[in-house]
């Protein structure tokens, strides 16, 4: 074989877009398999975020209500939420937890401090859920 033979232009340019094609080809395979291919069955986030609220658990506040001024030191804090669950209420400077009742509802007094009191309540389910309701109450002993 010898190798000091001469290729004519028409040959090389040939060679050279037959190259091209075959790469374009295998490139393209390449990218089908990677990206389209494995990407069709592979869709974590179908049907929402990963973190969804749950759906059986609930808390409804009844009482009191959001943006309220009050003159007493202390506000009943009353709603409805699942049967005997974990409620945590809790403002800045203080906490209390008990359980709701049986029918799901619970009642308790919570006493307030001077100014904005920011109310969470919270209740857990046995998965470890969690649903929070927050209310802003403004605590003044002198009437306005």
């Amino acid at each position: 074989m010898k190798l000091n033979k001469k290729l004519s232009q028409k040959t090389f340019v040939l060679t050279n877009i037959f190259v091209l094609i075959f790469g374009l080809i295998f490139l393209s395979g390449l990218y089908y398999i990677l990206n389209i291919q494995y990407s069709a069955s592979q869709k974590p986030f179908e049907g929402g975020p990963v973190t969804s609220l749950p759906k059986t658990l609930r808390l409804e506040l009844e009482q009191p209500e959001d943006n309220l001024a009050s003159y007493n030191s202390s506000i009943l804090i009353s709603g409805k939420t699942s049967p005997n669950l974990e409620v945590l209420i809790f403002s800045g400077s203080k906490d209390k937890v008990f359980k709701s009742k049986s029918d799901g509802s619970f009642s308790i007094v919570f006493d307030l401090t001077k100014g904005v009191n920011l109310i969470k309540v919270v209740v857990f389910d046995s998965n470890g859920d969690s649903k929070t309701e927050e209310r802003t109450i403004y605590y003044s002993k002198e009437k306005i």
